[in-house]
């Protein structure tokens, strides 16, 4: 009777382990490791350098990256994005926020409280000119930090195996990956 109850005990943590949900810890990069971006009009480039502390360094410009922030920007700083900010570990169905200022409208130098809520929706296959990976979609929610009114709206995929963003939909801007080395 023992060993039956052994045996199913055994078999059920096993089924439990094989079905368990993804997760993606904070990764750690090599010197050397890059990744390039591109959209319709232009392309670019992000290659680690170091760490140092609590930041990444990276070659574009010096760039200098909090490790809850990732490689990918957006440069249009009206509408208020404060840019893909990835709390790890990442599980389906997490979700944190962000409390960030933002311009009112581009140069008007009037400045607006803003909550960007962030949720790991799914994960999924996804396919972008680098090839195909599993990534987290991350949805954003960008809301004025007064009433909660809407603001606007962002998705992020994050692929565990690329150690970054693979594809950012902004604005109806689309950013995908085009090639990357990670060692």
């Amino acid at each position: 009777m023992s060993k039956v109850l052994f045996l199913l005990a055994t078999l059920f943590m096993f089924d439990m382990s094989y079905a368990a949900d993804p997760a993606a810890e904070r990764p750690s990069y090599s010197a050397g490791d890059y990744w390039v971006y591109a959209d319709d009009d232009k392309q670019v480039k992000f290659t680690f350098l170091r760490e140092e502390k609590d930041r990444y360094i990276f070659e574009r410009g010096g760039t200098q990256v909090v490790k809850d922030f990732n490689l990918t920007t957006v440069e249009d700083k009206s509408g208020g994005y404060p840019g893909p900010i990835i709390k790890f570990p990442l599980t389906v169905g997490k979700w944190w926020n962000y409390e960030f200022e933002a311009e009112v409208a581009a140069e008007s130098r009037r400045w607006t409280g803003r909550i960007a809520k962030y949720e790991v929706e799914s994960y999924e296959q996804i396919t972008v000119p680098a090839g195909t990976f599993w990534a987290f979609k991350i949805a954003v929610t960008i809301v004025g930090s007064k009433f909660q009114k809407f603001v606007s709206s962002a998705h992020y995929w994050y692929a565990p195996d690329v150690k970054n963003i693979i594809k950012s939909s902004v604005k109806g801007k689309i950013l995908e990956l085009k090639q990357y080395e990670v060692k």
